[in-house]
């Protein structure tokens, strides 16, 4: 679940991969994998490239997607980045690796960067209380204590927190402030509250996710878009990325469509951190490598850093057999060979789909971004990339 259905994660049917997580040891797996991994073989064209062909147009046709970028990397670089159908509703404009897509809820990844590079700085610290950077606390008090949360706790989604995802505004000029947001100017969706102790569960918030920025922007006195910017993105030339959802930002980008493959109309958000991503493949692929270790090119983050982003996150009671592991900004999965992989997915009203997944330890992965709602059905072909970087056999792990 993502940034726009109501609050309960969809992610766990998302793929039959997740059923394989497995809660300990993780972090180690990863480690290790790390010390042992050596470079693959170059290869040209990669191999699963004769997959995504296949597969893709045939989704996109069932499915009526409009549009669909696809990168695949492979030894830390992007060996295969392809663009199918159009970008927008006329269907004129063909997709490429360097059409910008909305990337929804991939914001809450790049959000764990944001953070961990202010920790860096020393501008933030992970087990601070959110309350000592917020004053006055903008949430609703109640029976469970705020004073407990802490940044690590809404990064996990372990805060208590509510509201899973946003409905985003059809008019630009109708964006709340972030306090209004979070004290229910929503468009539906309510206000931002605590339900359960913190630290207990997991529970995917979008609410805590924008709660975070609050507490961000009042501590450095800048916009969040603009720390995005400086922090991540430029030090990785992601120059066609931001966080900043403007109709200026948005003039050249890829226009949604809804599940019956017809137009629907762009939404705004305020909430930059859980929601707000605008991306290409290439760029997206640089910020991925870059969360590899042993790769080329500018590492923003260092190796114990992105270990505790890869690190599943502490609970105060048991997990439930079968539930979500999340680390910070980053979804967790052990693949059926016991290789670890991180990602994330995202969805929006305005009729985005994305997802990306990879293997931080072995330096390869996939990532699609899709301009149509029904761009859920793709992913099968996370599915199936997860499967072959596996070894496991793709018709028991992705049954249709």
């Amino acid at each position: 679940m993502h940034n726009e259905f109501d609050g309960r994660s969809t992610h766990a049917g998302s793929s039959r991969l997740n059923k394989r997580l497995a809660a300990l040891p993780l972090l180690a797996a990863l480690c290790a994998g790390a010390q042992a991994s050596s470079p693959l073989p170059e290869q040209a064209p990669p191999r699963f490239a004769q997959v995504i062909e296949r597969e893709v147009p045939a989704i996109m046709k069932e499915a009526k997607i409009q549009g669909v970028a696809v990168g695949l990397i492979v030894d830390g670089k992007l060996v295969y980045a392809r663009g199918f159908g159009y970008a927008d509703h006329a269907g004129k404009v063909p997709v490429t690796p360097d059409t910008v897509f909305v990337a929804a809820s991939l914001s809450k990844p790049i959000a764990s960067w944001v953070t961990m590079r202010l920790a860096a700085q020393g501008r933030v610290r992970l087990d601070q209380p959110v309350a000592d950077l917020l004053s006055p606390w903008p949430l609703t008090q109640n029976q469970f204590d705020y004073r407990q949360i802490t940044v690590r706790h809404l990064l996990s989604h372990t805060a208590g927190t509510t509201l899973g995802g946003y409905e985003g505004w059809l008019d630009f000029k109708e964006l709340p402030t972030l306090e209004q947001s979070l004290a229910g100017k929503t468009n539906g969706r309510g206000a931002v509250e605590l339900f359960a102790p913190v630290g207990s569960k997991f529970q995917y918030s979008g609410g805590g996710y924008t709660l975070l920025q609050l507490a961000i922007e009042r501590t450095t006195r800048r916009k969040y878009q603009d720390l995005a910017q400086d922090l991540v993105f430029k030090p990785l030339g992601m120059t066609h990325s931001s966080v900043a959802m403007t109709p200026a930002v948005l003039a050249g980008a890829a226009e949604g469509h809804g599940n019956d493959g017809n137009p629907v109309p762009m939404r705004y958000y305020v909430e930059q951190a859980p929601s707000t991503l605008t991306t290409t493949v290439r760029d997206f692929a640089r910020w991925m490598i870059a969360g590899m270790q042993g790769t080329p090119g500018t590492h923003p983050l260092d190796r114990t850093q992105l270990a505790q982003l890869y690190a599943p996150a502490e609970l105060s009671t048991p997990r439930a057999s079968g539930d979500m592991i999340y680390g910070l900004g980053h979804f967790i999965e052990r693949l059926t060979d016991g290789s670890v992989a991180v990602g994330h997915d995202g969805r929006n009203q305005a009729g985005f789909r994305a997802k990306f997944l990879m293997r931080p330890a072995s330096a390869d992965g996939i990532v699609f971004f899709s301009n149509s709602r029904s761009g859920l059905a793709l992913d099968r072909i996370v599915c199936l990339w997860g499967a072959d970087a596996a070894r496991a056999d793709p018709v028991a792990v992705c049954k249709k």
